[in-house]
């Protein structure tokens, strides 16, 4: 579940607890996580683990406040983040990630503080590079600090040594500090895009898919519903939809010329989520 602000819906925590009956078709039990601000986490963590929820990933992008307010036009503290993040420790809630977009010029002098505050809690640290998802963020290519860099940067601190994926698909490029308190990640969709290797659908509260957070459109999976359609049916629509997949746009966007997709408005991220 993410967002926009998921922990902002009412009712979230009865929405978990629905979802944790279902089953896969192996009869195993879904994985649920929950991405968020962590404005309001610290009041609703124990809640959410007694209703199912498995996992949790903050969006924080600094420790300091101006830095953290410039990056989010949020009105609540860092502070409030913090205390979310260890009442989410304390319910139970395990695999814990924080996830720093970098933006250069803004707030990568906050990479090693970000680093250094995590390292050790057992919380891991993402790392990703500032994207173009939207029309409304004003990105530029020039505000993008290539994760390569980052990795260096980190390197120049502690040594670091490489870790292998540990599922299909992972967007992360995962990182242990070799005394082995934690590891960090980098997430590289600008300079080293994995298009190929997606297998990510996000669905929207309207009921529509989207195979791609640069997808200018999605595809309604509510009106198959109300045609009354089974769950063979629905699964038959989803892959049909997910086979004829051809969104590639993190590997097109640097042979793009300028301009070529001016005036296309691609979904935002606060529609549906990271």
């Amino acid at each position: 579940m993410t967002g926009g602000e998921p922990l902002l819906r009412k009712n979230l925590e009865a929405l978990i607890a629905q979802l944790a009956q279902l089953r896969t078709t192996e009869g195993k039990p879904l994985d649920l996580t929950l991405t968020t601000n962590g404005s309001l986490l610290s009041r609703k963590a124990r809640a959410l683990k007694a209703a199912g929820l498995n996992r949790v990933t903050v969006s924080l992008d600094g420790l300091d406040d101006a830095i953290f307010r410039q990056m989010n036009d949020v009105d609540f503290p860092v502070a409030d983040v913090l205390a979310g993040i260890e009442a989410a420790k304390v319910a139970g809630l395990t695999d814990i990630k924080v996830n720093m977009v970098v933006k250069r010029g803004t707030n990568e002098q906050e990479i090693i503080p970000m680093a250094r505050n995590f390292k050790g809690t057992g919380v891991s640290l993402r790392f990703i590079e500032y994207m173009d998802v939207g029309a409304t963020n004003g990105w530029c290519m020039d505000e993008v600090l290539p994760s390569a860099q980052v990795i260096d940067m980190l390197r120049a601190e502690w040594p670091l040594k490489a870790l292998e994926a540990t599922a299909p698909g992972e967007t992360a490029q995962r990182w242990a500090y070799a005394d082995g308190s934690g590891e960090v990640g980098v997430i590289s969709s600008v300079t080293q895009a994995f298009c190929r290797d997606c297998n990510r659908i996000r669905l929207s509260t309207e009921g529509k898919i989207f195979l791609c957070l640069f997808a200018h459109q999605g595809h309604d999976l509510r009106e198959v519903l109300r045609r009354g359609a089974d769950d063979a049916e629905l699964a038959n629509a989803i892959g049909n939809i997910w086979q004829g997949r051809a969104d590639r746009y993190s590997e097109l966007r640097a042979s793009l010329p300028a301009g070529a997709h001016a005036g296309e408005r691609r979904v935002e991220m606060s529609y549906i989520g990271g």
